[in-house]
């Protein structure tokens, strides 16, 4: 079985439905019905304007995920691997990613308003133009993140925390 994402209407409600080749395993999701994914060996899922607001995806490995302008208002990614995943135009807007590993993942033009990223691994991050007004950051490993004049920081954010 290929790993991969499918997002389609079923009796009018959309589902997404996600394939785990690792494990041989489907996962169903109706709209608003989101459990938490407790296979931690997913990987290089392709998602695409997903709807996974409000996902219960914490402990979940995605490693490089194709996120791409996925919605995951409020979703819950504490402690997930999203390492190098690309989450390019994603929308995080109160998301959870607490002690998440976003190391070399591309969040370029992201969303992350008022998300918490305390403890998060953001080491070598693409952080260009992605919206970080309100975020929590305190304790994020920040280093040689990719940014730009585009990035919005939190109010009072002390950039001298930016390192190469």
């Amino acid at each position: 079985m290929k790993e991969g994402a499918l997002l389609l209407n079923w009796q009018k409600k959309p589902v997404a439905i996600l394939l785990c080749s690792q494990s041989n395993k489907i996962f169903w999701f109706e709209k608003g019905t989101y459990e938490a994914i407790t296979d931690k060996r997913m990987k290089a899922l392709f998602f695409s304007e997903e709807g996974l607001q409000g996902a219960n995806l914490r402990g979940t490995n995605l490693y490089g995920a194709k996120l791409d302008r996925a919605n995951l208002i409020g979703a819950s990614l504490e402690g997930a691997s999203l390492r190098d995943a690309s989450l390019r135009g994603a929308d995080l807007y109160h998301a959870n990613l607490r002690r998440t590993n976003l190391s070399g993942a591309s969040l370029r033009g992201a969303s992350l308003r008022d998300a918490s990223l305390r403890g998060a691994d953001l080491y070598h991050a693409n952080l260009r133009g992605t919206n970080l007004s309100g975020a929590k950051l305190e304790g994020a490993d920040l280093t040689g993140v990719h940014h730009d004049e585009n990035t919005v920081w939190p109010v009072k954010f002390n950039k001298s925390r930016l390192s190469s």
